[in-house]
């Protein structure tokens, strides 16, 4: 995994140069690039154009649209989690993963 960004100066200095639609695109980019462009839940790799960012916990269900709530994974996971709770998801289509429950896990602070 990367770091989401090199710096909190570079934090600083995109929230200043930066218009709320470049910051977005940066942040969605530099998310799908932490997670090396993997799929959270297929654990698959894909250009950053074919990964989808997913609540963990689904809005429907309370979830915020915060970093610790958010993972790249591929439009199918994506469509197949839904609003399932992401633990129950990857049991039922992967089986038990300890590595990527591992690494959703630490993302989330345990959520």
């Amino acid at each position: 995994m990367t770091l989401l960004l090199p710096s909190p100066e570079h934090y600083l200095h995109n929230l200043i140069t930066m218009n709320s639609s470049m910051s977005k695109k940066l942040w969605r980019k530099a998310l799908k690039e932490h997670f090396d462009c993997t799929c959270v839940y297929c654990g698959k790799s894909y250009e950053l154009s074919q990964l989808t960012l997913d609540h963990v916990i689904p809005r429907s269900s309370g979830g915020e649209t915060i970093v610790s709530n958010i993972v790249p994974a591929c439009e199918r996971c994506n469509q197949k989690k839904a609003s399932k709770e992401w633990r129950s998801f990857m049991r039922a289509a992967f089986g038990y993963q300890k590595l990527r429950e591992h690494i959703i896990c630490k993302h989330t602070n345990g959520i």
